[in-house]
Protein backbone atom coordinates (compact mmCIF):
# COMPACT_ATOMS: atom_id res chain seq x y z
CA UNK A 1 0.00 0.00 0.00
CA UNK A 2 3.11 2.01 0.70
CA UNK A 3 4.79 1.56 -2.73
CA UNK A 4 1.43 2.37 -4.23
CA UNK A 5 0.30 5.69 -2.19
CA UNK A 6 4.41 6.57 -2.98
CA UNK A 7 3.65 6.20 -7.03
CA UNK A 8 -0.18 7.93 -6.96
CA UNK A 9 1.95 11.20 -5.35
CA UNK A 10 3.70 10.95 -7.90
CA UNK A 11 1.47 10.48 -10.46
CA UNK A 12 -0.03 14.18 -8.98
CA UNK A 13 2.74 15.62 -9.59
CA UNK A 14 3.53 15.02 -12.69
CA UNK A 15 -0.24 15.70 -13.47
CA UNK A 16 0.31 19.49 -11.90
CA UNK A 17 3.05 20.12 -13.52
CA UNK A 18 1.55 18.85 -17.07
CA UNK A 19 -0.90 20.72 -16.10
CA UNK A 20 1.12 23.85 -15.25
CA UNK A 21 3.18 23.64 -18.59
CA UNK A 22 0.35 23.40 -20.74
CA UNK A 23 -1.91 26.59 -19.51
CA UNK A 24 -2.62 29.20 -22.46
CA UNK A 25 -2.89 26.09 -24.67
CA UNK A 26 0.83 26.04 -25.52
CA UNK A 27 3.02 23.16 -25.23
CA UNK A 28 6.92 24.78 -26.13
CA UNK A 29 6.69 28.44 -24.29
CA UNK A 30 9.40 29.51 -21.58
CA UNK A 31 8.02 27.91 -18.31
CA UNK A 32 8.26 30.73 -16.37
CA UNK A 33 5.60 32.43 -14.30
CA UNK A 34 5.26 36.14 -16.25
CA UNK A 35 2.56 37.91 -16.36
CA UNK A 36 1.78 37.79 -20.01
CA UNK A 37 -1.73 38.83 -19.09
CA UNK A 38 -1.07 41.98 -17.91
CA UNK A 39 1.00 42.31 -20.49
CA UNK A 40 -1.77 42.11 -23.33
CA UNK A 41 -3.84 44.24 -22.11
CA UNK A 42 -1.63 46.99 -21.99
CA UNK A 43 -1.28 46.46 -25.85
CA UNK A 44 -4.88 46.39 -25.96
CA UNK A 45 -5.87 48.93 -23.89
CA UNK A 46 -3.38 51.57 -24.34
CA UNK A 47 -1.39 50.82 -27.86
CA UNK A 48 -3.67 48.80 -30.06
CA UNK A 49 -7.06 50.40 -29.75
CA UNK A 50 -5.48 53.63 -29.46
CA UNK A 51 -3.85 53.33 -32.96
CA UNK A 52 -7.20 52.07 -34.57
CA UNK A 53 -9.02 54.72 -32.90
CA UNK A 54 -6.25 57.52 -34.51
CA UNK A 55 -6.54 55.77 -37.69
CA UNK A 56 -10.18 55.66 -37.84
CA UNK A 57 -10.32 59.70 -36.98
CA UNK A 58 -8.09 60.48 -39.26
CA UNK A 59 -9.81 58.43 -42.29
CA UNK A 60 -12.85 60.16 -41.59
CA UNK A 61 -11.14 63.40 -41.69
CA UNK A 62 -9.45 62.50 -45.00
CA UNK A 63 -13.25 61.59 -46.24
CA UNK A 64 -14.53 64.58 -44.75
CA UNK A 65 -11.24 66.77 -46.89
CA UNK A 66 -11.99 64.78 -49.86
CA UNK A 67 -15.54 65.57 -49.88
CA UNK A 68 -14.96 69.37 -49.35
CA UNK A 69 -11.86 69.52 -52.17
CA UNK A 70 -14.44 67.47 -54.90
CA UNK A 71 -17.05 69.96 -54.11
CA UNK A 72 -14.93 73.37 -54.22
CA UNK A 73 -11.75 72.36 -56.19
CA UNK A 74 -9.14 75.13 -55.03
CA UNK A 75 -5.30 75.34 -53.58
CA UNK A 76 -6.59 76.03 -50.82
CA UNK A 77 -9.25 72.96 -50.33
CA UNK A 78 -6.43 70.46 -51.71
CA UNK A 79 -3.91 71.65 -49.76
CA UNK A 80 -5.75 70.93 -46.80
CA UNK A 81 -6.67 67.54 -48.57
CA UNK A 82 -3.12 66.67 -48.61
CA UNK A 83 -2.82 67.11 -44.90
CA UNK A 84 -5.52 64.74 -43.97
CA UNK A 85 -4.24 62.36 -46.23
CA UNK A 86 -0.80 62.94 -44.38
CA UNK A 87 -1.56 62.59 -41.06
CA UNK A 88 -3.99 59.08 -41.82
CA UNK A 89 -1.11 57.94 -43.88
CA UNK A 90 1.20 57.97 -40.75
CA UNK A 91 -1.38 56.72 -38.75
CA UNK A 92 -1.33 54.04 -40.68
CA UNK A 93 2.03 53.31 -39.60
CA UNK A 94 1.04 53.04 -36.09
CA UNK A 95 -1.75 50.74 -36.94
CA UNK A 96 -0.16 48.41 -39.62
CA UNK A 97 1.92 45.94 -36.71
CA UNK A 98 -1.30 44.64 -35.38
CA UNK A 99 -2.79 42.53 -38.57
CA UNK A 100 -4.24 39.87 -36.62
CA UNK A 101 -7.82 39.67 -35.57
CA UNK A 102 -9.87 42.13 -37.29
CA UNK A 103 -7.51 43.85 -39.24
CA UNK A 104 -6.35 40.41 -41.13
CA UNK A 105 -9.68 40.14 -41.96
CA UNK A 106 -10.06 43.37 -43.60
CA UNK A 107 -6.84 42.39 -44.81
CA UNK A 108 -5.78 46.07 -44.36
CA UNK A 109 -2.26 46.25 -45.38
CA UNK A 110 -3.33 44.50 -48.80
CA UNK A 111 -6.09 46.84 -49.37
CA UNK A 112 -4.62 50.08 -48.27
CA UNK A 113 -1.00 50.06 -48.87
CA UNK A 114 -0.09 47.87 -52.42
CA UNK A 115 2.68 50.54 -53.83
CA UNK A 116 3.90 51.46 -56.68
CA UNK A 117 0.97 51.95 -57.40
CA UNK A 118 -0.28 51.51 -60.94
CA UNK A 119 -1.12 55.08 -62.63
CA UNK A 120 -2.49 53.13 -66.15
CA UNK A 121 -4.73 51.29 -64.33
CA UNK A 122 -5.94 54.53 -62.12
CA UNK A 123 -6.60 56.72 -65.40
CA UNK A 124 -8.06 53.54 -67.22
CA UNK A 125 -10.93 53.16 -64.00
CA UNK A 126 -11.41 56.48 -64.64
CA UNK A 127 -11.64 57.03 -68.59
CA UNK A 128 -14.25 53.94 -68.58
CA UNK A 129 -16.23 55.39 -65.54
CA UNK A 130 -16.75 51.97 -64.05
CA UNK A 131 -14.78 49.63 -62.09
CA UNK A 132 -14.77 47.50 -59.13
CA UNK A 133 -12.15 48.24 -56.52
CA UNK A 134 -12.79 44.91 -54.43
CA UNK A 135 -11.45 42.82 -57.37
CA UNK A 136 -7.83 42.18 -56.71
CA UNK A 137 -6.83 43.34 -60.05
CA UNK A 138 -7.65 46.66 -58.56
CA UNK A 139 -5.03 46.44 -55.42
CA UNK A 140 -2.66 48.30 -56.72
CA UNK A 141 -5.10 51.37 -57.94
CA UNK A 142 -6.46 51.72 -54.88
CA UNK A 143 -5.54 52.53 -51.20
CA UNK A 144 -3.22 55.50 -50.24
CA UNK A 145 -0.64 54.97 -53.03
CA UNK A 146 -3.58 55.92 -55.47
CA UNK A 147 -4.61 58.91 -53.59
CA UNK A 148 -1.26 59.73 -53.29
CA UNK A 149 -1.04 59.92 -57.33
CA UNK A 150 -4.75 61.88 -57.57
CA UNK A 151 -3.82 64.59 -55.08
CA UNK A 152 -0.03 65.18 -56.21
CA UNK A 153 1.06 63.23 -58.97
CA UNK A 154 0.13 65.76 -61.80
CA UNK A 155 2.93 67.99 -60.27
CA UNK A 156 2.07 71.68 -58.06
CA UNK A 157 -1.30 72.59 -56.69
CA UNK A 158 -2.69 74.55 -59.10
CA UNK A 159 -2.00 71.53 -61.65
CA UNK A 160 -4.01 68.97 -59.35
CA UNK A 161 -6.59 71.69 -59.41
CA UNK A 162 -6.94 71.73 -62.73
CA UNK A 163 -7.41 67.96 -63.34
CA UNK A 164 -10.31 68.01 -61.12
CA UNK A 165 -11.55 71.25 -62.87
CA UNK A 166 -11.44 71.49 -66.23
CA UNK A 167 -9.51 68.10 -67.10
CA UNK A 168 -10.85 65.38 -68.84
CA UNK A 169 -13.28 63.09 -67.03
CA UNK A 170 -13.79 65.28 -64.25
CA UNK A 171 -16.60 63.86 -62.65
CA UNK A 172 -15.13 60.34 -63.02
CA UNK A 173 -11.79 61.89 -61.67
CA UNK A 174 -13.56 63.06 -58.50
CA UNK A 175 -16.02 60.27 -57.81
CA UNK A 176 -13.04 57.86 -57.95
CA UNK A 177 -10.91 60.29 -55.31
CA UNK A 178 -14.24 60.04 -53.21
CA UNK A 179 -14.42 56.29 -53.35
CA UNK A 180 -10.84 55.81 -52.43
CA UNK A 181 -11.39 58.03 -49.56
CA UNK A 182 -14.77 56.26 -48.38
CA UNK A 183 -12.98 53.04 -48.84
CA UNK A 184 -9.74 53.41 -46.30
CA UNK A 185 -12.62 55.05 -43.95
CA UNK A 186 -14.52 51.67 -44.41
CA UNK A 187 -11.49 49.49 -43.59
CA UNK A 188 -10.61 51.91 -40.35
CA UNK A 189 -13.83 51.57 -38.91
CA UNK A 190 -14.08 48.29 -39.52
CA UNK A 191 -11.05 47.22 -37.63
CA UNK A 192 -11.88 49.76 -35.11
CA UNK A 193 -15.38 48.31 -34.52
CA UNK A 194 -13.99 44.49 -34.48
CA UNK A 195 -11.49 45.84 -31.36
CA UNK A 196 -14.04 47.56 -29.52
CA UNK A 197 -17.77 47.41 -30.37
CA UNK A 198 -17.03 43.67 -31.74
CA UNK A 199 -15.18 42.82 -28.53
CA UNK A 200 -12.26 41.58 -29.80
CA UNK A 201 -9.92 42.86 -27.41
CA UNK A 202 -11.62 40.50 -24.98
CA UNK A 203 -10.69 37.65 -27.37
CA UNK A 204 -7.01 39.16 -27.25
CA UNK A 205 -6.89 39.64 -23.42
CA UNK A 206 -8.07 36.35 -22.87
CA UNK A 207 -5.65 34.33 -24.83
CA UNK A 208 -2.08 35.35 -23.23
CA UNK A 209 -0.18 32.55 -24.44
CA UNK A 210 2.67 32.20 -26.91
CA UNK A 211 1.40 29.67 -29.08
CA UNK A 212 0.72 30.60 -32.65
CA UNK A 213 -2.27 33.10 -33.03
CA UNK A 214 -2.43 33.78 -29.63
CA UNK A 215 -2.19 37.13 -28.25
CA UNK A 216 2.03 37.05 -27.83
CA UNK A 217 2.37 34.33 -30.81
CA UNK A 218 0.70 37.76 -33.09
CA UNK A 219 2.42 40.54 -31.46
CA UNK A 220 5.89 38.44 -31.83
CA UNK A 221 4.86 37.37 -35.61
CA UNK A 222 3.04 41.17 -36.52
CA UNK A 223 6.19 42.99 -34.76
CA UNK A 224 8.50 41.38 -37.07
CA UNK A 225 6.24 41.07 -40.44
CA UNK A 226 6.11 44.91 -40.17
CA UNK A 227 9.85 45.35 -39.86
CA UNK A 228 11.07 43.11 -42.69
CA UNK A 229 8.13 45.50 -44.51
CA UNK A 230 9.66 48.49 -43.73
CA UNK A 231 13.64 46.69 -44.47
CA UNK A 232 12.63 45.45 -47.85
CA UNK A 233 9.67 47.00 -49.44
CA UNK A 234 10.59 50.54 -47.76
CA UNK A 235 13.91 50.64 -47.99
CA UNK A 236 15.41 47.48 -50.00
CA UNK A 237 13.33 47.36 -53.41
CA UNK A 238 13.58 51.56 -54.27
CA UNK A 239 17.20 51.54 -53.33
CA UNK A 240 18.30 48.45 -55.68
CA UNK A 241 19.16 46.08 -53.02
CA UNK A 242 17.30 43.61 -55.07
CA UNK A 243 18.08 44.95 -58.18
CA UNK A 244 21.50 44.26 -58.34
CA UNK A 245 22.26 47.87 -56.68
CA UNK A 246 20.19 49.58 -60.01
CA UNK A 247 17.72 51.84 -57.75
CA UNK A 248 13.97 52.26 -58.26
CA UNK A 249 13.31 55.51 -57.21
CA UNK A 250 9.83 54.88 -58.73
CA UNK A 251 9.21 52.01 -55.77
CA UNK A 252 9.06 54.17 -52.77
CA UNK A 253 5.95 54.54 -50.52
CA UNK A 254 4.51 57.68 -51.06
CA UNK A 255 6.49 58.85 -54.04
CA UNK A 256 4.34 61.69 -55.40
CA UNK A 257 4.34 63.03 -52.01
CA UNK A 258 7.68 62.52 -51.56
CA UNK A 259 6.99 61.96 -47.79
CA UNK A 260 8.06 58.45 -48.54
CA UNK A 261 11.24 59.47 -45.47
CA UNK A 262 8.79 60.49 -42.80
CA UNK A 263 6.60 57.42 -43.04
CA UNK A 264 9.85 55.21 -42.91
CA UNK A 265 10.73 56.88 -39.73
CA UNK A 266 7.50 56.62 -38.55
CA UNK A 267 7.42 52.90 -39.36
CA UNK A 268 10.60 52.26 -37.34
CA UNK A 269 9.34 54.74 -34.36
CA UNK A 270 6.20 52.64 -34.06
CA UNK A 271 8.09 49.45 -33.91
CA UNK A 272 10.39 50.47 -31.46
CA UNK A 273 6.82 51.46 -29.44
CA UNK A 274 5.36 48.61 -29.81
CA UNK A 275 8.12 46.24 -28.58
CA UNK A 276 8.48 48.28 -25.54
CA UNK A 277 4.75 48.66 -24.75
CA UNK A 278 4.89 52.28 -24.53
CA UNK A 279 2.09 54.37 -25.68
CA UNK A 280 1.48 57.91 -27.73
CA UNK A 281 0.09 58.70 -24.29
CA UNK A 282 2.95 58.37 -22.55
CA UNK A 283 2.58 55.32 -20.65
CA UNK A 284 4.99 52.93 -20.98
CA UNK A 285 3.98 49.35 -19.49
CA UNK A 286 4.81 45.97 -20.00
CA UNK A 287 6.17 45.00 -22.97
CA UNK A 288 7.93 42.94 -24.93
CA UNK A 289 11.15 44.26 -23.54
CA UNK A 290 9.87 43.33 -20.09
CA UNK A 291 9.11 39.67 -20.84
CA UNK A 292 12.33 39.14 -22.23
CA UNK A 293 14.22 40.60 -18.81
CA UNK A 294 11.94 38.70 -17.00
CA UNK A 295 13.09 35.33 -18.73
CA UNK A 296 16.80 36.80 -18.77
CA UNK A 297 17.27 36.43 -22.46
CA UNK A 298 20.92 37.41 -22.80
CA UNK A 299 22.91 39.08 -25.63
CA UNK A 300 26.80 39.56 -25.61
CA UNK A 301 26.89 39.36 -22.45
CA UNK A 302 24.18 42.12 -21.97
CA UNK A 303 20.28 42.24 -22.09
CA UNK A 304 18.64 41.30 -24.97
CA UNK A 305 16.36 43.75 -24.72
CA UNK A 306 18.77 46.56 -24.45
CA UNK A 307 20.41 45.27 -27.38
CA UNK A 308 17.38 45.46 -29.49
CA UNK A 309 15.99 48.85 -28.03
CA UNK A 310 19.81 50.10 -28.78
CA UNK A 311 19.18 48.76 -32.39
CA UNK A 312 16.03 50.34 -32.74
CA UNK A 313 17.87 53.84 -31.90
CA UNK A 314 20.69 52.78 -34.35
CA UNK A 315 18.06 52.08 -37.34
CA UNK A 316 16.68 55.44 -36.92
CA UNK A 317 19.71 57.51 -36.87
CA UNK A 318 20.66 56.06 -40.01
CA UNK A 319 17.20 57.02 -41.31
CA UNK A 320 17.45 60.56 -39.91
CA UNK A 321 21.08 60.42 -41.53
CA UNK A 322 19.18 60.41 -44.87
CA UNK A 323 18.61 64.03 -46.34
CA UNK A 324 15.83 64.73 -48.62
CA UNK A 325 13.22 62.71 -50.51
CA UNK A 326 13.87 59.30 -50.17
CA UNK A 327 13.36 58.71 -54.08
CA UNK A 328 16.43 60.81 -54.21
CA UNK A 329 18.34 59.13 -52.12
CA UNK A 330 18.38 56.31 -53.35
CA UNK A 331 20.41 57.32 -55.81
CA UNK A 332 22.41 60.34 -54.46
CA UNK A 333 22.62 59.14 -51.01
CA UNK A 334 23.19 55.83 -52.19
CA UNK A 335 25.42 54.78 -49.08
CA UNK A 336 23.11 56.50 -46.51
CA UNK A 337 20.28 54.35 -47.84
CA UNK A 338 22.14 51.00 -47.58
CA UNK A 339 23.06 51.85 -44.02
CA UNK A 340 19.44 52.26 -43.01
CA UNK A 341 18.94 48.52 -44.80
CA UNK A 342 21.67 47.10 -43.29
CA UNK A 343 21.04 48.55 -40.18
CA UNK A 344 17.10 47.16 -40.15
CA UNK A 345 18.81 43.72 -41.29
CA UNK A 346 20.74 43.65 -38.04
CA UNK A 347 17.50 44.26 -35.83
CA UNK A 348 15.53 41.56 -37.58
CA UNK A 349 17.97 39.56 -36.98
CA UNK A 350 17.37 40.19 -33.39
CA UNK A 351 13.65 40.37 -33.31
CA UNK A 352 13.16 37.47 -35.94
CA UNK A 353 15.73 34.82 -34.41
CA UNK A 354 16.79 35.85 -30.61
CA UNK A 355 13.82 37.30 -29.23
CA UNK A 356 11.52 34.36 -30.53
CA UNK A 357 13.73 31.73 -29.32
CA UNK A 358 13.69 33.47 -25.66
CA UNK A 359 10.28 33.58 -25.83
CA UNK A 360 9.54 30.47 -27.09
CA UNK A 361 7.38 32.24 -30.29
CA UNK A 362 7.19 30.17 -33.16
CA UNK A 363 7.76 32.95 -36.44
CA UNK A 364 4.57 31.69 -38.31
CA UNK A 365 4.49 33.87 -41.42
CA UNK A 366 5.79 33.82 -45.08
CA UNK A 367 8.15 36.58 -45.81
CA UNK A 368 6.66 38.34 -48.75
CA UNK A 369 5.62 41.70 -47.77
CA UNK A 370 2.39 42.36 -48.58
CA UNK A 371 3.20 45.88 -49.70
Amino acid sequence: MKMFRNYAAVGLVCLAALNSCSSDNESNGPKIDYDRQAMVVNYADNLIVPAYTDFKNKTEALATAVDAFVATPTVTTLAATQTAYQDAYKALQNASLYEFGPADEQLLRTNLNIYPTSTAKIENNIAAGTYDLHRSANLDAKGFPALDYLLYGAGGGAAVVEQFTSGANVANRKKYLQELSTLINQRANAVYTGWTSGDYSTTFKNSPGTAVGSAVGNLVNQLNYDIDVTKRAKVGIPSGRFTAGSALPEKVEAYYSQTSLELLKQAIRAEKATFMGFAANGINGPGLDDYLDHVDARYNGGLLSDAIEAQFDVALAAANAVQGPLSEAVTTQSQAVTKVYDELQKLIVLTKTDMPAALGVTISYTDNDGD
